[in-house]
């Protein structure tokens, strides 16, 4: 029996995965260097087929560990309409490799993928391997026989309508009889064993799950992991106590205020799990409305939970945005607003966390009034009213930096303005608080010693009064003087967002000009009477502008942008929209030709993506959902090969 180097077991499963994942990649997946130099185009075979008693197709129940499925209904249909909407445009039959040519008649294409996890009740080990299987939809097993064998592959008989097909290390197939949409599938898995005992299920039973009609969808069920790991899950205060003996400090009162918060963080993580009963991940193609709509669907089955407790609470309080809402900037990039938390349910959080800050700095020394101050501070942060707008965008200078540190500030960054309702008193009791902890020579001499942190690196911190005209006097600007050293630091080897960074400290700055030194950021607290602002920017006069044109009556609003229009009147625990331009430093911060990159592309990333989150006391459930429109897929189908590019020209900047 022969190995081939990509049998049709493998290309079968490949090719129903790239499909949906990456259809542009399905050209590479032809004939391997020991597959066959040619395939026959025709599906019929020579050899012929003895006949047999019937098979069994009486439905089959799911397994009692089933704790996965899922399904892409027709991946034909929904792929090429997004192809579409993104400007690529194709069938996925034409992409078939010429090889492989034969597939096409043999592939169900508007049958439904689906995907099973169960428990492997006889596995070896604590945790043993799940049993998991990939079904692709065929249009009949001796059409699906005759390719395999036309491809020079194995197929071996397990029983009536069942075959074993191809022999890999990688991956197990079988071919057989199904219900549904197609009369037959091909099943696939990591180990024949997964197939073995999964594939009655994935042909007979799985496609008669009662799931909602969407295009996709994945489900976990988490009753089966509990019921069978529940005596490793109630370890978990036993591990939890020998974590603490590695950081503690030998000092009764931080000791004892850090094991408060492990073990509380660990029975709140057991209860959540407890209650915690499905997660739901679904997706539709509306080509009605021109959407893609995302949702995540959080079911549980009780409230034992300080979270799912906090969750319920919100059902009430759902209500539409809020006038604030639609007095944010016109030109926001993201713009969000939420119902909050329920009045003080976040106290003790607060409470429990300024007293472990409060010991720590006791164990360390720190003078007493600087340690009230500083927990404080912590304390009263999770005191402040959860119910606010937001909005943030990048910031349109009239001559942006030369220096690709300052550059790349600008741009990741832009300006952020928050809004809460009440006195701005409270607020900058937090901000004076946690300035004075952060910039004293008693944190920075803990961080050498802790952290090896040199404390020539840390951040400079100041504060002073600003006027913003449309406000009340007392405005107060923080500003912190971030070194390059410490960016330097921190963007060494990162897979985030920092990396932007590390590209600008790779780029030479301009002829005869000094590098900068430092990169500044300013918070800068307002207040109008009723409201408080709490606005970010790495360019203070910027901000201030930004919070004053927020009362100007001629500067345009959300009110009038279009594309919002779901927002209106639809009561969500938050809500708000987003646009690609949000996510404009995936071109890497520093380049100077970032936005024109993103005003080139047809409805240049403006279009609002809309968000929410819900919550319903029926279980009770937890939801977030997304709406992305066509115009917003045909950008992202046009940034695709600017974002290759870009990345292509990072890793050449960094690897230099």
């Amino acid at each position: 029996m022969s190995k081939l180097g990509s049998p049709v077991s493998v290309r079968f499963a490949a090719l129903a995965t790239l499909a949906v994942l990456a259809p542009s990649a399905l050209p590479g997946c032809g004939g391997g260097a020991n597959g066959p130099a040619a395939a026959p185009t025709a599906v019929v075979s020579a050899a012929p087929v003895a006949k047999e008693e019937p098979p069994d197709l009486s439905p089959v129940a799911a397994p009692a560990d089933l704790v996965a499925i899922g399904r892409f209904k027709n991946p034909e249909a929904a792929i090429e309409s997004v192809a579409s909407w993104a400007n690529f445009p194709f069938k996925i039959t034409s992409v078939i490799p010429s090889d492989l040519k034969g597939l096409e008649q043999v592939v169900a294409w508007n049958a439904p993928v689906e995907l099973a996890v169960a428990l492997d009740p006889m596995g070896e080990g604590k945790v043993p391997e799940p049993l998991t299987v990939v079904s692709v939809g065929l249009t009949s097993v001796d059409g699906a026989l005759s390719f395999a064998r036309a491809q020079g592959q194995s197929v071996h008989r397990l029983r009536s309508g069942v075959y074993r097909v191809g022999e890999s290390d990688d991956i197990s197939c079988a071919i057989a009889v199904a219900v549904g949409a197609a009369p037959a599938r091909l099943v696939c898995g990591h180990r024949a064993h997964d197939v073995d005992g999964l594939i009655n299920y994935a042909t007979r039973g799985l496609s008669n799950e009662p799931l909602p009609d969407v295009d996709f969808q994945l489900e976990a069920r988490l009753d089966p992991i509990k019921k069978k790991y529940g005596a490793e899950l109630g370890s978990a205060r036993l591990l939890g106590g020998f974590l603490l003996r590695e950081v503690q400090l030998d000092n009764p009162r931080f000791d004892r205020a850090l094991s408060d918060v492990t073990y509380g963080l660990i029975d709140e993580s057991l209860a959540f799990v407890h209650d915690l009963d499905k997660v739901r991940l679904e997706a539709n193609v509306d080509r009605a409305k021109n959407l893609v709509n995302l949702r995540f669907d959080a079911k549980f089955a009780g409230q034992q939970s300080w979270l799912v407790q906090a969750a319920a609470e919100t059902v009430p309080m759902s209500a539409p945005p809020p006038p604030e809402f639609w007095s944010l900037p016109a030109d926001a990039a993201a713009a969000t607003y939420s119902v909050g938390w329920k009045p003080g349910r976040l106290k003790p959080l607060g409470r429990t966390l300024g007293e472990l800050f409060d010991a720590f700095l006791d164990a360390e020394k720190v003078p007493a009034t600087l340690r009230a101050q500083g927990s404080k501070s912590l304390e009263g942060l999770f005191d402040l009213n959860t119910n606010a707008v937001r909005a943030d965008g990048g910031l349109t200078l009239p001559n942006m930096p030369s220096d690709p540190l300052l550059l790349a500030a600008d741009r990741f960054f832009g300006w952020q303005v928050t809004e809460l309702p009440g006195d701005p008193k409270p607020v900058l009791a937090v901000f004076d608080g946690l300035t004075a902890a952060l910039g004293g020579r008693d944190l920075q001499r803990i961080l050498k010693q802790r952290a090896d942190l040199d404390e020539k690196i840390w951040p400079k911190l100041s504060t002073h009064t600003v006027t913003v005209h449309g406000y009340k006097p007392g405005a107060k600007a923080y500003r912190a003087e971030i070194p390059r050293a410490l960016i330097e630091k921190l963007s060494s080897g990162s897979s985030s967002s920092l990396q932007d960074f590390a590209a600008a400290l790779a780029q030479p700055t301009p002829k005869g000009k000094p590098a900068a030194k430092s990169v500044p950021v300013s918070l800068i607290v307002a207040s109008d009477g009723t409201h408080t602002f709490v606005g970010v920017s790495s360019e203070e006069q910027a901000l201030i502008k930004r919070l004053e044109s927020m009362k100007d009556p001629k500067s345009a609003t959300l009110q009038t942008r279009p594309g919002l229009e779901a927002l209106r009147g639809t009561p969500h625990a938050s809500g708000g929209f987003l646009t690609l331009r949000r996510f404009g430093s995936l071109f890497g911060a520093a380049r100077a030709d970032a936005a024109s990159m993103l005003d080139a592309l047809p409805q240049h990333a403006d279009t609002p993506i809309i968000i929410s989150t819900d919550a319903s006391s029926t279980g009770p459930t937890s939801s977030i959902a997304m709406s992305v429109p066509r115009a917003a897929v045909g950008d992202l189908g046009a940034l695709v090969p600017a974002l290759a590019m870009v990345a292509v020209q990072n890793t050449g900047v960094l690897a230099g």
